[in-house]
């Protein structure tokens, strides 16, 4: 998954950055916060509200995420708000020409599953949720959908037979990624709404434990299961 960083006043994208589509975005982020604020003649404490893309996703970079969130409140005492992935994602289908009204916002889990989440568009340029994100058996959960409904998001790279199967529509490539200037843009609404975060509040949504950890129950019950336990 591209990560990517983002700053803004009011409805104005000031600066942006994609970050490398690999692991070495999380050494890139601190550098590219950097040059944003010495483009625009910023300093940290000139940013009022930090918004961190909350999950599901990757784990180290939700944690990357979480973490420079945790620590510019905890120095400038800016507000942090906390920014759903899958809203992200669904949030890139409103700029297409005619958007659905339906929208399914899906990532990868791993063994026949996938995080999802379902929006409906109100008006132009908002969604509203309908389901929230959870992780689901993939198959099950996309012939329960109701149709009309458009699927997106990189789920789609190893779920897409499922989903035309299904009877839903896989939308472009081009707009399943998360960006930062979703981010920025959904931010500004919960800001405006008051959802600020407390510093116990800033961690990400896994929705499930680490692949590790999985791994290690099942052997767990694997070896149970032998001694007759």
């Amino acid at each position: 998954m591209r990560g990517s960083v983002a700053l803004g006043r009011g409805d104005h994208i000031l600066a942006w950055r994609a970050l490398s589509p690999d692991r070495r975005h999380t050494t890139e982020v601190l550098p590219a916060i950097r040059d944003m604020l010495a483009e625009t003649g910023s300093e940290p404490r000139d940013v009022s509200v930090v918004g961190f893309s909350q999950g599901p996703g990757s784990f180290t970079g939700l944690r990357v995420a979480a973490t420079i969130a945790r620590m510019w409140q905890s120095a400038t005492g800016c507000e942090v708000v906390a920014v759903p992935t899958l809203e992200v994602i669904a949030q890139n289908v409103l700029s297409c020409p005619d958007p659905p009204g339906r929208i399914a916002a899906i990532l990868d889990a791993r063994r026949g599953r996938l995080f999802g989440a379902v929006y409906e568009r109100v008006g132009a340029d908002a969604l509203r949720n309908t389901a929230e994100a959870a992780l689901h058996d993939a198959e099950p959960w996309l012939q329960s959908l109701e149709q009309p409904c458009s699927v997106v998001g990189e789920g789609l790279a190893e779920h897409q037979d499922s989903v035309i199967k299904a009877g839903l529509d896989p939308l472009p490539e081009s707009i399943w990624l998360p960006d930062a200037r979703q981010v920025l843009a959904i931010g500004r609404r919960v800001a405006t709404a008051g959802r600020f975060c407390g510093p116990q509040e800033i961690v990400p949504a896994y929705l499930r434990p680490p692949e590790c950890e999985e791994v290690y129950e099942q052997r767990r019950a694997e070896a149970r299961a032998r001694r007759g336990e």
